[in-house]
């Protein structure tokens, strides 16, 4: 098969410009923007396993990622909460709207959070 170097130029040209496109589809998260996805997602989190860990103090989000898309803000996290009994957390995905939690997946718990989870009968993770 032969391809002519113009058809190949053509052919890298439009690959190009299609990766340019789709990278700018998302766009990083400024200061404010993270402040309040982090806001967001910790009070959201908190709300979610309240059921789990009713006594939560010294709460820490951590933002791995916050990404701008569409109107949306998409991030992912792992949330920290101190309860009545040592140290949870769950890590997870948020897609946050009009500072809102639109939704929210949790992907992974702590070992004590999972087995709370499972002891009250309440599920938390996806898997």
């Amino acid at each position: 098969m032969h391809i002519s170097t113009s058809k190949a130029l053509l052919a890298g040209a439009l690959a190009l410009s299609f990766a340019l496109v789709t990278t700018q589809a998302f766009a990083d998260c400024d200061e404010g923007q993270e402040t309040m996805v982090g806001k967001a997602i910790a009070a959201a989190a908190s709300a979610k396993i309240a059921p789990v860990v009713p006594t939560q103090s010294k709460k820490m989000i951590n933002l791995e990622t916050c990404d701008s898309a569409g109107g949306n803000l998409i991030s992912e996290f792992k949330f920290n909460v101190i309860g009545s009994d040592g140290l949870y957390w769950v890590t997870g995905t948020a897609k946050v709207a009009g500072g809102q939690v639109a939704d929210m997946k949790f992907s992974s718990l702590s070992p004590n959070l999972a087995a709370a989870s499972s002891k009250a009968g309440v599920k938390l993770a996806a898997n």
